[in-house]
């Protein structure tokens, strides 16, 4: 590729993210969708999350006058969260994380319960059930349809291996207690809705699931107008092996699992939130985004008179930690709910990073400095490598004028020089890539690291110098309406720094070293209105790179560029280092000798 295809290049990817950042920031209010409950639904009463302005809820169909039926609350706790439950829908009404600085409070914009049934997708219930059992560790509640089923639903706070305080155990039991035999194609479990805790929030909120070991996701921006799928106003999907399906938002998810696969099906819709009376600073978006809610069925039942069916589920509230997830997860290896990660392609990197991580972060109580002494131990490891890339670009420079010289001499021939070019590099034994390797190795780094951060619960909240969130850009101040985010133009500063002072290598095309120079502000568009721990970490590295740099060119000798010797003939008649092969025995089972083959 010329000069001119490289700045052309460079032009459109510029273009591309300056236009992607200002649809970002300038998208209108998106428009409301048309209503699809049914005249008779209703709604539990909204609660308002502390720490945050009250929000006005989005508008939804009056149920039918009627005689009101109270509706009767049940509570666990058990230090880490308040469960509310409730008779309408016989489920979960909220659960409010106690350990968390704001008690963030899941399913506050519910439209039912999580738990409760439904008899087609995209309802519910409206059956009100009662309290048959109470005390410090479990509720049931239980209710009996027109048709004589009794749904029976206990909920469970778990003990043991494998327990979590943000996990319930729920049983499910139908009893047909009708004079026929009853069939039932189709019940859906109500899994709670996800949404933003604020409106510029990087991650949407997501339904999810996992067939089989194969976890997967929607989330909100996938429904709506698409250039090749039309409007798509809902989600709904089958399995034949489903462990578990739910709700997600950057750091908070509502799971409903099995104990076993199971066929399932799933539906999802996304609806309307209004931040109209939210008084988020600095906050330039719409004034309304998008929740998710949805369902997942159980098996279809067939009932005789008088028979009954169990189903043993479990119903998870709380953060996305994958240590907490993955503790689930050794009692019951085959649900896999730490697959709701999402750490992608980079699992691998990822999951040993936020281990460790943990380990730094158990030790010295602050997870700023975690990140500080995770960046520190993995350019440790990397020191070897970046040492042998080091002296490989000083001798890259050394080579730089007889390249120099071959490419002037062969100008009009480029096949040609580029193969002596590939000559002069094996005669010095010089590996053109061997300045590049670093950055292959910290690629999955910086990858696995930037998929940690986008889910890490953990970094919600914690304080690190003047940063009050990691978990959010370290935004000091606005200028003219734009954010100023101090450590992502110190990363930046520092990235020039290091390139100054490690070595390069000489190029021969000097479109590419300014390719290279760009590098540090394609960073800087990442990073810049992304989580301040992922810029944390980039300065932490490119100092240290720095650092390593120095020591290595103060007790390092400079490499000398000479060339290898010949390589010569595998055996060459009379050379004499090859010392004849003596007759032996012939082989068995093989003829003897070679000739006779």
């Amino acid at each position: 590729m010329d000069r001119k295809a490289w700045i052309v290049v460079t032009l459109c990817l510029i273009g591309m993210g300056l236009n992607g950042w200002w649809m970002m920031t300038h998208q209108p209010p998106p428009k409301a969708p048309q209503p699809v409950m049914a005249a008779t639904e209703k709604t539990p009463a909204t609660v308002a999350q502390p720490g945050t302005a009250t929000a006005t809820p989005p508008k939804i169909d009056e149920a039918p006058e009627g005689p009101a039926v109270p509706d009767q609350k049940a509570e666990l706790n058990n230090g880490s969260v308040a469960y509310t439950f409730t008779t309408k829908g016989g489920g979960i009404l909220t659960a409010k994380l106690l350990d968390t600085k704001d008690s963030i409070i899941l399913n506050a914009r519910g439209k039912a319960a999580v738990g409760a049934l439904s008899g087609a997708a995209k309802a519910w219930d409206d059956l009100n059930y009662k309290i048959v059992e109470q005390d410090g560790k479990h509720v049931s509640v239980e209710a009996e349809t027109p048709e004589h089923l009794i749904y029976r639903k206990q909920y469970s706070l778990t003990e043991g291996k494998g327990s979590d305080p943000h996990l319930l155990d729920y049983k499910l039991t139908i009893t047909n207690k009708g004079a026929a035999k009853l069939t039932k194609d189709s019940l859906y479990i109500y899994t709670g809705a996800a949404m933003e805790l604020r409106p510029d929030e990087i991650v949407k909120p997501a339904f999810c699931w996992n067939d089989a070991g194969d976890a997967d996701s929607k989330d909100t921006g996938f429904f709506g107008s698409g250039w090749f799928s039309g409007e798509v106003t809902e989600l709904r999907k089958d399995f034949q092996r489903l462990r578990w399906a739910g709700v997600m938002s950057r750091f908070y998810t509502m799971l409903i699992s099995t104990k076993e696969d199971q066929a399932a099906k799933i539906w999802a819709e996304p609806f309307l939130i209004d931040h109209s009376n939210d008084e988020f600073k600095g906050n330039s978006r719409a004034a309304q985004d998008k929740a998710i809610h949805g369902g997942v069925s159980i098996p279809p039942i067939d009932l005789d008179a008088g028979a009954s069916k169990s189903f043993d589920l479990r119903v998870y509230m709380g953060p996305k930690v994958y240590h907490a997830l993955s503790g689930i997860d050794d009692v019951e290896p085959d649900r896999q709910q730490r697959y709701v990660m999402f750490y992608g392609w980079f699992t691998f990197v990822s999951k040993h990073l936020v281990w460790l991580m943990r380990v730094f972060h158990d030790w010295f109580g602050n997870w700023g400095t975690a990140i500080i002494l995770l960046t520190l131990t993995v350019r440790t490891i990397l020191g070897p490598v970046q040492a042998r890339a080091n002296s490989t670009m000083k001798r890259m420079s050394m080579l730089s004028p007889k390249l120099k010289e071959l490419q002037a001499k062969h100008k009009d021939e480029p096949q040609k020089q580029q193969a002596e070019m590939m000559k002069l590099y094996r005669e010095y034994g010089v590996n053109p890539l061997g300045g590049c390797l670093p950055m292959f190795v910290q690629i999955p780094v910086f990858f696995g690291f930037y998929r940690v951060l986008q889910y890490a619960a953990e970094l919600r909240g914690q304080s690190f110098l003047w940063v009050p969130d990691l978990s959010l850009p370290d935004t000091i101040t606005h200028i003219a309406g734009y954010p100023l985010n101090p450590l992502p133009l110190v990363m930046v500063l520092t990235n020039f720094l290091q390139m100054k002072f490690t070595p390069q290598p000489q190029s021969t095309d000097n479109t590419q070293r300014r390719l290279m120079m760009f590098m540090p502000l394609i960073f800087l568009f990442i990073c810049y209105n992304f989580a301040s721990a992922l810029a944390l970490y980039w300065t932490t590295q490119n100092i240290f790179s720095i650092f390593q740099a120095q020591v290595q060119r103060r007790f390092q000798k400079d490499p000398v560029l000479t060339k290898l010797p010949p390589a010569g003939p595998a055996s060459s008649p009379g050379s004499g280092s090859k010392k004849k092969d003596k007759p032996g025995p012939p082989r068995l089972g093989g003829g003897g000798t070679r000739s006779s083959r």
